[in-house]
């Protein structure tokens, strides 16, 4: 049986965030499972500078980046509540200098630094039973999938699976799902880096809104979102049907008429959704498994990395002997979550035009 202090399901920025806490501000011993084999498609994101101070907490500094990671941000504009391209509101935060990740390069970075930090990782691993004796640490039955199962026995369990929070809901956690957002996008390739222009612009349209993004290496993320009952009955999970939308957008289209189409179509789930993890001992949910957020947002990966850096905290100062560490990190968890929802409602009002469509009806 393999023995940690802290046992990590999810090898994404949240899961690589807390164990690189973990392991920069204690003498933690941290394992991650990840079942795949962290070569999945992964949507480009924003992020503002402020994400440099949680990866120097983590002893990663800006220096440590370069053009594979990331690239400058420019303008950021939409056409919300108006056909007119204008300035986009920056209403989720205060930043105004932004960048657009490699998701690829950034995420394998990161568990780069968690394996030269002596955390322990194993990809291609599905957990399957959990378990808590009574001082409350875990036992997990986990299964390699060439090398068969082991056990691991941890005195925490964090749980970094993402929007779907498998692990919570595996041992009954409840969570609280506001909206049923799905996004539909493909990937774009130029010839030339001259023919694109570093900008993430929005458009919404009746059934639905855009989202298109230039990422480092010429290529351009050209997402849809709208409700899984809509994308459904309209089967716009197929190429001529979300080329048809595409075509009836009046700036979005334009931003891809010069490339090439690379891949797929791919679906994800969206859905703005938290977590109540305060009722289980020695657990805790961070990222997208404590707390997802609409995209329109851009808090994904901050959100992933800073509810990281705060679980890690929260790890260190129980084993400290502090009371209640993991009740405020919930709490704290809560508070971000209300907040967003205001700021959510607010936003996604600005748009009348189509307040009989199925998808802004429910939203204004």
């Amino acid at each position: 049986m393999l023995q940690t202090d802290v046992l990590i399901v999810g090898g994404g920025p949240a899961g690589a965030s807390a164990a690189l806490s973990l392991l920069k501000h204690s003498g933690l011993k941290v394992v991650i499972i990840e079942e795949t084999s962290l070569e999945s498609v992964k949507i480009g994101e924003q992020v503002n500078s402020s994400i440099f101070s949680l990866l120097d907490y983590m002893g990663i500094t800006k220096e440590n980046f370069d053009s594979r990671h990331f690239i400058q941000g420019y303008s950021s504009v939409a056409a919300w509540g108006t056909d007119r391209i204008t300035v986009r509101d920056s209403i989720f935060n205060t930043e105004t200098e932004s960048f657009q990740l490699n998701r690829e390069e950034f995420d394998l970075m990161l568990l780069e630094n968690v394996s030269n930090e002596g955390g322990i990782i194993f990809p291609r691993t599905k957990c399957l039973a959990f378990s808590q004796d009574e001082n409350q640490h875990w036992t997990i039955e986990a299964k390699h999938e060439t090398k068969g199962g082991f056990s691991v026995k941890a005195r925490y369990l964090i749980d970094a699976t993402g929007r779907l929070g498998s692990i919570s809901r595996k041992i009954g956690i409840p969570s609280k799902r506001y909206d049923e957002l799905v996004a539909v996008g493909k990937f774009f390739y130029f010839e030339s880096s001259d023919t694109v222009k570093q900008e993430i612009v929005i458009e919404s349209t009746e059934e639905g809104w855009w989202y298109c993004a230039s990422l480092p290496d010429r290529k351009m993320t050209l997402t849809f979102f709208s409700d899984a009952p809509i994308i459904k009955e309209n089967r716009f999970e197929k190429t001529e049907n979300w080329n048809r939308l595409l075509s009836k957008t009046k700036h979005i289209r334009h931003k891809v008429s010069h490339a090439s189409s690379e891949g797929k179509l791919w679906v994800k789930n969206a859905f703005s959704q938290v977590t109540d993890s305060s009722s289980c001992k020695n657990f805790l949910a961070v990222g997208d498994a404590a707390a997802s957020f609409d995209p329109v947002s851009s808090m994904g990966i901050g959100f992933a990395i800073s509810s990281a850096c705060h679980a890690a905290k929260a790890v260190i100062d129980a084993e400290s002997g502090h009371e209640n560490t993991f009740l405020n990190y919930q709490e704290n968890i809560n508070t971000i979550y209300r907040q967003y929802l205001q700021t959510k409602t607010f936003f996604y009002r600005k748009e009348q035009r189509w307040s009989d469509s199925d998808f802004w009806r429910k939203r204004i």
